[in-house]
């Protein structure tokens, strides 16, 4: 009885449903993927939105088909096409003349499985239902509204196809297409894959900064002369707070005559680096790579294993030049900033927490002002107006890019270098400063430093994934880091220690030959 029971309601319902029609798949309004797959020079994907009245789509590949009475779509059609296709068919056609729901119906009627609908500009918006609810139930393909811009490719495109037999140019591709609904999952691989780049970064910038410490060889080899090492002092640190903000300024008034002097100079930065690695690295393999080849001006002596290195080097800013606004273009641009910013820990040093502490503190406010109080001054982000290279074309190169894995529709994530020079340097201190304690790994402040950068970094990504908007990451690395040094410090009892860059070994009763941490006599200081 029972089986004949929910047989019965089974065919009660599916005699309501074909009564009544089917309802919208879509509650609220929902992003739709469009990706071309042919022909090659339209590939890529498009936005658009599912309207209220649509249906899931199908999956699988569309073909894109104009209607042959004009391109509204109001009235009755038929959809002509190339002979021979085996895709389904979906409608394109363009706004006005008619209701939403009526262009579906029509293209419904012509027997596709969907309708694209071309917006009057690239504002796009969710098309609404008619006012008759039964109506709207009588949809049982998808619709989506996309830009004009799109709209206008894909007609050039298929005005270009054959549409009977007695046209001979078969050559043409037809339109082919998938149509998805966009989901964004909380966490993507590509913020996982920046936070873990930018935190082998500061990692390895400490590697490169205490290389003099160690006593391997290859560490020797790539240990910067005492002459080449520069000491940030207060000065200095106040210096960084000024100097920038007037640079950002400067560059958000100025960016379509200046994004280009810094394209250049990160190309000339980026392969002096990279050729300096690699002459050191040749150097201590190949001990004849030393040997001075040439006098150069402005250079000066240049040596076999520079000549060698610089071939590579120039090699990858090229391929960056020639790629920077493409998608192939994001491993060259961190590659060489990877070089750069490993160059830059080996030379610049903290020498104590107490500059440590004016630097990152004055950056802190920097980073917040210039991100999020800016716009009441200039209207808009200044610090995100220069990152983005504002109306150019272009994008700042002195940041990490990586982008949008398994996202069609993200962007690029970003991460300037000095939100990872500048907790760097304060990481490549700790670093040496646990060498001159003697401490392990875990039993100093490097260790805690670089798990702190690393959950500041996370803090980043959640801020920016809530507030939907540019963040300063300093805001979050500095309390992740500086603070968390401080208090491990004041736990310990360490902090003066830290504060004068003395070691917790020996409480100040010498001087260290190399003079990178200075430490002085308790009755001198």
């Amino acid at each position: 009885m029972t089986y004949r029971v929910q047989a019965v309601l089974v065919l009660v319902l599916g005699l309501l449903e074909a009564v009544q029609g089917r309802k919208p798949a879509f509650q609220e309004p929902t992003i739709a993927v469009v990706a071309v797959t042919s022909p090659s020079s339209l590939a890529g994907v498009s936005p658009g939105y599912f309207g209220a009245f649509s249906q899931l789509p199908q999956s699988g590949d569309l073909e894109i088909r104009v209607p042959q009475q004009g391109q509204n779509g109001c009235e009755s059609y038929v959809l002509p096409g190339p002979p021979g296709s085996q895709n389904p068919v979906v409608a394109l056609v363009r706004r006005g003349n008619c209701t939403f729901v009526q262009k579906a119906l029509r293209a419904q009627d012509a027997g596709a499985v969907g309708l694209l609908v071309v917006m009057d500009d690239d504002q796009v918006f969710v098309m609404s239902g008619s006012n008759d609810t039964q109506e709207d139930e009588q949809v049982n393909i998808f619709a989506v509204a996309l830009g004009r811009s799109t709209g206008d490719r894909f007609f050039d495109q298929v005005a270009s196809v054959p549409r009977s037999r007695e046209q001979s140019d078969f050559s043409k591709d037809p339109l082919i297409v998938k149509v998805s609904v966009y989901s964004n999952s909380l966490l993507n691989v590509s913020e996982a894959f920046l936070v873990l780049l930018a935190t082998s970064l500061v990692a390895l910038g400490a590697f490169f900064s205490t290389s003099d410490m160690r006593q391997s060889a290859f560490s020797a080899a790539i240990a910067p002369p005492q002459e080449e090492v520069l000491e940030v002092d207060a000065l200095m640190a106040g210096g960084f707070f000024f100097m920038g903000s007037g640079m950002l300024v400067f560059l958000f008034f100025f960016m379509n005559y200046m994004i280009y002097v810094i394209i250049f100079a990160f190309c000339v930065g980026g392969a002096s680096c990279i050729t300096q690695f690699g002459s050191l690295c040749l150097n201590h393999f190949v001990p004849s790579t030393k040997k001075r080849v040439t006098d150069l001006p402005l250079v000066g002596p240049v040596s076999q294993g520079e000549l060698i290195s610089f071939v590579p080097a120039l090699v990858l800013v090229l391929c960056w030049v020639t790629l920077r606004n493409t998608e192939y273009g994001w491993p060259f641009q961190d590659l060489i900033g990877a070089g750069f910013l490993c160059w830059m820990q080996r030379t610049l040093r903290l020498p104590n927490i107490k500059i440590a502490s004016i630097l990152l503190t004055a950056m802190f406010f920097f980073d917040i002002f210039w991100v999020f109080l800016s716009p009441l001054i200039f209207t808009k982000s200044v610090m995100v107006t220069v990152a983005t290279g504002g109306d150019t074309g272009e994008s700042v190169p002195m940041l990490l890019r990586i982008p949008s894995f398994g996202d069609p529709l993200g962007h690029d994530r970003l991460l300037g270098f000095g939100d990872i020079a500048l907790p760097g340097l304060l990481v490549s201190f700790l670093r040496r400063h646990d060498i001159m304690s003697r401490r392990r790994f875990m039993e100093g402040y490097f260790a805690p430093s670089l798990v702190g950068y690393f959950v500041g970094l996370c803090f980043t990504i959640t801020a920016l994934m809530i507030m939907q908007m540019g963040q300063p990451a300093l805001l979050y690395l500095v309390p992740c880091t500086l603070g968390l040094t401080l208090a491990l410090a004041f736990r310990r009892g360490e902090v003066g220690l830290l504060w004068d860059g003395k070691p917790a070994l020996n409480h100040g009763d010498g001087s260290v030959e190399d003079g990178h941490l200075h430490m002085h006599n308790s009755d001198g200081d």
